[in-house]
């Protein structure tokens, strides 16, 4: 099938590489901009750029998908099929109706649930069970078009973003596949999602990492997980930033202490008091060092019971 590949960040690159080796034709693969990074502002290619490079594809990086230009570069190519995957920008219906099979995408997530720019966080923060990937048709409301396909995995308990990623990444490749294949010999159906059952995600601030020990400590140890490794779960000490990396949520026999008291500390233990239970820490990152275990943290650093983060 002539396909038109659009994705940019590293969750789209195993269902790129999956259309190539199982003989897809890619007519070109539409990316984002490449982007200044760090200080010194170099320019850095998207993780799809990198890989459709390796496989000398046709690469277009339009500032605007919906721009004029564009849409006549893509209906010059006559593709079949356009297959998205964590693009970042929107795709307009009139690209869309440029394919005679439209055009599907790859969504993190089990939906109607956890719609929305941040999915694979979504599951880690809410303590869910499990999540999976959904192939759905492409529409102009977010997340909302027909399912092709589902399938599900169950959750590590110490599931992390970056654990969790490629494993929905590799599961959304083969199911695509499936789809496609599907798609060929006329046997996809399509399932209208319910509206009632949607939830949405949206995009995650800086601000959001910042720990309130006020809640459970379930709920934070969930927080370190979700939020590893951007925005990081943080709170302060001594006027610095401290990141925390790692954590156990613990019973406390005694919630009394104000949360975000040191409540109790040996040579390789830290445990702060939260609104439920302690947070036992595990990973951790003061301001201008590196991360380190808690029991190389407590080597170089001073901490009582008594003092609080926060």
């Amino acid at each position: 099938m002539r396909t038109i590949f659009i994705g940019t960040s590293e969750l789209a690159v195993p269902a790129l590489n999956a259309l190539k080796e199982h003989g897809h034709e890619i007519l070109a693969v539409i990316t984002q901009p490449d982007r200044g990074s760090g200080r010194g502002k170099n320019i850095r290619f998207s993780p799809v750029k990198e890989e459709a490079l390796k496989w000398n594809l046709p690469i277009l990086q339009p500032e605007k998908i919906r721009a004029e230009e564009v849409q006549k570069q893509i209906q010059e190519l006559n593709p079949d099929l356009f297959v998205v995957a964590s693009y970042g920008q929107k795709i307009p219906q009139e690209i869309m109706e440029l394919a005679p099979y439209g055009c599907i995408n790859i969504h993190p997530s089990l939906l109607p649930k956890y719609r929305g720019a941040a999915p694979v966080v979504g599951p880690i923060l809410n303590g869910d069970v499990k999540t999976g990937v959904s192939i759905m048709r492409l529409a102009q409301q977010l997340d909302a078009g027909n399912v092709l396909a589902q399938e599900e995995i169950v959750l590590d308990p110490k599931e992390t973003v970056p654990s969790l990623e490629p494993k929905l990444a590799a599961l959304g490749a083969k199911l695509l596949l499936s789809v496609i294949e599907q798609m060929e010999n006329g046997t996809v159906e399509e399932t209208a999602q319910t509206e009632a059952e949607a939830t949405y995600i949206r995009q995650i601030t800086k601000e959001e990492g910042k720990i309130d020990f006020s809640y459970p400590a379930e709920k934070i140890e969930r927080m370190v997980r979700a939020y590893a490794p951007w925005p990081s779960a943080y709170t302060y000490l001594d006027n610095k930033t401290f990141k925390i990396w790692a954590a156990d949520a613990a019973e406390s026999e005694d919630n009394a202490k104000a949360p975000g008291t040191v409540v109790y500390v040996d040579k390789k233990n830290l445990h702060v008091q939260c609104g439920e239970g302690v947070l036992a820490l595990k990973e951790v990152q003061i301001e201008g060092k590196k991360r380190m275990t808690i029991e190389e943290f407590l080597r170089g650093k001073k901490i009582e019971t008594g003092m609080h983060f926060g």
